[in-house]
């Protein structure tokens, strides 16, 4: 089986190649809803009616939380986070070439960091509360990690009447420097070990890179202690983008925060902010998930909560299903705090079946409801387990589910990876099914217009009526 991937992956990394000329369309194969059963019944709004105007504004605005997954993602040979998201949308409104003068200010190469000079104000450092530092398998020895993400902001203004606010989240080289680097560092196709690295063939070194060194050691740090901190500075940025979106900008709040003083300062003050949204990539859907249901069973009401009631999060591809047997555990949890009627959260989880690391999420919850145990109230304050085997296609199932999660899901089951080799069906692109939901400018009308019934909105949508670029 791990040879068969192993092929899958290599394949994919000619893909670019093979593939040329024979795009595949988007098959939208199914649009499901967990709150109902019934086909046909699924529902978002997306991003365009999700924009407000906060009083005494005209213009409508939605603010979007964008984190990356796997891989790394400041690449200076590659595009900057988040360009292929900012790109769909604009292609989306006859905005053509738009994303390509974007650029990251977070970077930790020289070349981001000469760029970032004297634009101190237009990006944030969220840190650890006090020094942090890690024991490792060498004892005695300790890793410090001083920052812990960046985030800047990049506004796309649409027209006079709608604009979007995109606030992106690097996490990957702050992280990679500080704690996988010692580890994993020793190894990789860049710097000091190139020539060890070279030792390689070819593809075998980009495969060590592109799905270890920077992929699964992403994963395997985030299921540790390390990824406590990594959730807590996704809170404070969190935090950080309430203050910025509500006129608290980023050089107010200084160039580096702690995520305790982020936050607090996000509680000391009224906060009046346009709606937020989610989007992200792989991994990160399950780090801002995680942080989502730490905020909502944490007995609180606090600003991450204002953030997530009414809501919409997209998760381009995710990992929910399988990283959350990390989330097995002998204590009860709490219950998830209940947003209802128009303030209930949304995920919409965009899932190519043909994608190794992708979950659908809907599948998941039904399986977990079906083949486990569950606490059932008898009388007050008594309660026995009921034994596995519900059913979970009933409403009272689905209900249950729900309120257990705190959200709503719609699965959208998607094709769309291009042939990797003529003639041959049965093999596609698995690093396109991955991560190429934002090249598919049909799904990007899903992302802005929303569904009714299942299907793509007929109407209103601003989006929809503009052309954009195949």
């Amino acid at each position: 089986m791990l040879r068969l991937i192993l092929i899958t992956v290599f394949a994919g990394l000619l893909a670019s190649c093979a593939s040329a000329g024979r795009k595949t369309d988007l098959n939208i194969l199914e649009i499901n809803s967990l709150s109902n059963a019934k086909s046909g019944s699924a529902q978002f709004q997306g991003l365009e009616f999700l924009a407000d105007a906060l009083p005494g504004e005209i213009k409508n605005r939605v603010n979007i939380f964008y984190v990356h997954g796997i891989g790394w993602t400041e690449n200076p040979a590659g595009d900057p986070l988040a360009n292929d998201f900012i790109a769909g949308v604009a292609n989306a409104y006859g905005l053509k070439n738009y994303a390509s003068g974007i650029e990251s200010l977070c970077g930790e190469n020289g070349q981001a960091r000469e760029k970032a000079k004297g634009r101190e104000g237009e990006f944030v450092y969220i840190t650890p509360n006090g020094e942090t530092r890690f024991q490792t398998a060498l004892s005695g020895s300790r890793l410090k990690i001083d920052r812990l993400v960046c985030m800047d902001k990049h506004v796309l203004p649409v027209n006079d009447v709608i604009e979007f606010v995109v606030y992106r989240v690097f996490w990957d080289d702050l992280f990679w420097n500080a704690l996988q680097l010692p580890h994993v560092g020793q190894d990789d196709d860049v710097g000091s070990s190139k020539a060890f690295a070279g030792l390689r063939r070819k593809y075998n070194r980009r495969l060590k890179d592109e799905l270890v060194n920077y992929g699964f050691s992403d994963a395997v740090m985030y299921l540790g202690p390390a990824g406590t901190e990594l959730r807590r500075a996704i809170q404070g940025a969190m935090c950080s983008a309430a203050l910025d979106s509500s006129g608290y900008e980023f050089a107010k709040q200084g160039h580096e925060l702690t995520y305790g003083d982020a936050c607090n300062l996000a509680s000391w003050k009224t906060l009046e902010t346009n709606q937020f949204a989610f989007v992200t990539e792989s991994l990160g859907s399950k780090i801002v998930f995680d942080v989502m249901q730490d905020s909502l069973t944490d007995g609180q009401d606090n600003i991450i909560d204002e953030m997530i009631a009414g809501s919409e999060f997209y998760m381009l591809a995710n990992q929910i299903a399988l990283l959350s047997l990390n989330d097995l555990t002998a204590v009860p949890r709490a219950p998830v705090k209940q947003l209802t009627g128009k303030d209930r959260p949304k995920i919409i989880a965009m899932s190519e079946v043909n994608d190794f690391l992708t979950y659908e999420l809907i599948p998941f919850y039904e399986q977990l409801w079906k083949r486990s145990e569950r606490r059932v109230e008898i009388a007050p304050n008594i309660f026995e387990s009921a034994p596995a085997g519900d059913r979970a296609d009933s409403a009272q199932a689905r209900a249950a589910m729900v309120e257990a999660i705190g959200w709503d899901i719609i699965d959208m089951r998607l094709e769309f990876a291009d042939k990797m080799i003529p003639m041959v069906d049965g093999l596609v692109d698995p690093l396109q099914a991955h991560g190429g939901h934002m090249s598919e400018p049909e799904l990007v009308l899903y992302l802005l217009c929303g569904a009714e019934a299942a299907k793509l909105k007929s109407g209103g949508c601003l989006a929809k009526e503009t052309s954009y670029d195949d």
